[in-house]
Formats: C-alpha cells, structure tokens, sequence
C-alpha cells in the first residue's frame, strides 16, 4: 500500500513537472515569434530585444503560468526615458500581470501605467484606432508603446505586433 502511495506522488510530482515545462516552452514560444514579428514587420529595429530579455526573466520567475494553450494573449510594453522605468502588461481574459522593470528589479505592486481606454483599445485589436488616436496624441512627449497579440491553438502561434505613440483619452 505504502509502496502505491510513493509511485502515485511520484506519477503526479511527474505529471506537474512536465506540464509546468510544456507551458514555460510555450510562453518562451510566444515571447521569441513577438520578436520576430516586430522586426519582420519593422516595428522595431534589430539589435537586442529588451522586452523579450524582460519576458525571459518573467517566465524563470513563473509569472506568467496563466496562459494555456487555447488562449489569446495581449501585452503592452514601454521604457520611459526620464525615469528609466520600463512598464509592461500581459493579460488574457482571465487574468492580467502589471509590472514596472527598473536596475533588474521587478514590481508587480504599483499601478498599471497604462489606463484602461488603451488597453481596451488593444484587446479589441483595434489598429486603425489605436494608430490615429497616437498620431492625433497632443502629448508633448509621448512615450512609444509597443502592443502584441498572440492567438494560441494547441501549438499553433500567431502574432501581430503594432508600435504607437501613447495618447490619452479623457475618462
């Protein structure tokens, strides 16, 4: 009996472990096609991709194993120039991580910097809008926001990429 009790443990601490590392590759997956597809379709320049290097350390730290195979996935990405603070969203329908990145430290406890009509704004995909509500932006330095879009089917990964200037719209 005792012998049955080790092997099932031992079947089920098997079956996590596998899991755990099916969703790290997958996210991983994600992380690498959203660089790829920021530089095939220009929205960045080549070189070394801060984000994606945030991205891997969110993923070694398992912050981000709400996403599932049959998902879609948004992030929202920006660095701040006067403060040297890089901000990042990633949400799905059911849940979403705010984060501000600053000397290799992360905080997950300050508010999201970007407001809502903008990160409504992604989540229906709405480019056209999103495009001309950052280039009417009266702001006078406006930060460039970098938005993805990963839809997952099994294995299957699609991602679509825009950059835009940040905008604000009155409440």
């Amino acid at each position: 009996m005792k012998c049955k009790r080790i092997l099932l443990v031992f079947w089920i601490l098997l079956f996590f472990s596998a899991y755990s590392s099916a969703q790290s590759t997958l996210i991983q997956d994600i992380s690498s096609e959203i660089s790829k597809s920021q530089l095939k379709n220009k929205v960045k320049k080549k070189g070394n991709d801060f984000y994606e290097n945030i991205r891997k350390q969110l993923i070694d730290m398992d912050s981000l194993n709400f996403l599932s195979y049959r998902d879609t996935v948004f992030f929202l990405e920006t660095f701040e120039y006067e403060t040297g603070i890089t901000h990042g969203m990633i949400w799905n329908k059911h849940k979403s991580l705010a984060y501000q990145y600053f000397h290799n430290k992360f905080n997950f406890n300050g508010p999201s910097l970007f407001d809502k009509k903008t990160v409504g704004l992604v989540e229906m995909w709405n480019i056209e809008k999103i495009k001309s509500y950052g280039e009417e932006s009266k702001l006078i330095s406006p930060s460039l926001y970098f938005a993805s879009r990963a839809i997952i089917k099994q294995k299957e990964i699609s991602v679509d990429c825009i950059a835009f200037n940040e905008f604000y719209l009155s409440q």
